[in-house]
């Protein structure tokens, strides 16, 4: 009976730990969405406390002036780059709702020459006006749908102050992480950890010259050619080249829309010029930079954003990169060096 007895008991426990590990697995994507917000928080941080440790390496501020300097200047140039575009933005839709039907006149035009083209333009609908809303009515979609949606504003919060707090003080959080550990691994987290810092610092740095990169020479491109919002336009070219392999090509959507309002012609001509860009960028600037920085698997890293895109949306494919770059460090220096290769050595 003894044995028996122990053997329930054994099954019992481990029926016990697998339910922890599955209610810990639930809790944890439960709450996905909030350590995404952390972590955008530390990414941030990040930025903030290299920018700052360079000011205090080259001009020799104290580091609290530093930090304020640096928030001011990061926070003060995003206000700046959209209290400068919103009204342009403003002016273009008003504009695009009465050039858009035009647009689309002459590409019914140019697709009647072709028969394929004239089964499609059958399925266009005859009142262009009604694809495009009233101008307040534009403007109330877009301004509810961010300024007026408290749960963004909370999230911004939650970056921004996750972010100031990391950056005031990075030592008092990191070294509270490593005491969780025991006394004989503290010193190899505290290397891990600064493996991680310098390994998402330098994706900044690659990521943050990429997208200058494409920002500039997107407005300079569509300046050239006549694009109309051009500056508007490079700088989402800008933004949305944060977000690698997808992010670049879904800014060439609101491009061809404002060249679709000149005439196909001048659409035809956005795809062409901002395909060269993003050719010359995946296959040139973008291998010379991350070749010093921090270089991802693109294949591994396209998966790795569809899945986290899936399971917790935008916030996910925006944070897949940073979150991929960590892991990869963390794996290969807790698990390929510190199990794997010392089980190597042992060995021989």
């Amino acid at each position: 009976m003894q044995p028996e007895f122990t053997f329930a008991k054994r099954v019992a426990l481990a029926a016990f730990i697998v339910m922890l590990i599955a209610a810990g697995f639930y809790l944890l994507a439960e709450a996905a969405y909030f350590f995404l917000l952390v972590f955008a928080g530390i990414l941030l941080a990040v930025l903030l406390c290299g920018l700052t440790d360079w000011l205090v390496r080259h001009i020799g501020v104290k580091r609290w002036l530093g930090l304020l300097l640096v928030t001011l200047l990061v926070f003060g140039l995003l206000i700046g780059a959209f209290w400068f575009v919103a009204p342009t933005i403003y002016d273009q839709a008003d504009q695009m709702r009465e050039t858009i039907p035009q647009a689309f006149s002459s590409l019914q035009e140019w697709l009647g020459q072709y028969n394929w083209g004239r089964r499609l333009v059958e399925q266009l609908p005859d009142d262009y006006n009604r694809m495009m809303p009233e101008q307040k009515e534009l403007l109330k979609r877009i301004t509810g749908a961010f300024s007026s949606t408290l749960s963004i504003l909370a999230d911004f919060f939650i970056v921004v102050i996750t972010a100031l707090f990391f950056a005031a003080n990075p030592s008092l959080y990191t070294h509270g992480f490593v005491e969780l550990f025991p006394e004989r691994s503290r010193t190899r987290i505290l290397e891990v950890l600064h493996t991680c810092y310098q390994t998402l610092k330098m994706w900044l740095l690659g990521m943050l010259s990429a997208m200058a990169i494409i920002g500039v020479s997107t407005a300079i491109a569509y300046t050239i050619i006549g694009l109309p919002l051009a500056f508007a336009l490079g700088l989402i070219s800008f933004f949305l080249a944060f977000i690698p392999n997808i992010g670049p090509w879904l800014a060439g959507i609101p491009a061809v829309l404002v060249g679709l309002t000149e005439s196909p012609d001048m659409a035809l001509l956005v795809i062409v010029v901002y395909g060269g860009i993003q050719m010359v960028e995946s296959y040139v600037i973008t291998p010379i930079i991350f070749q010093k920085t921090v270089d991802l698997p693109p294949a591994l890293l396209l998966f790795f954003q569809v899945l986290l895109g899936i399971l917790l949306g935008g916030l996910g494919l925006l944070m897949a990169a940073p979150i991929l770059a960590v892991l990869i460090v963390v794996i290969n220096e807790l698990y390929v060096k510190d199990v794997l290769e010392r089980k190597k050595v042992v060995k021989t």
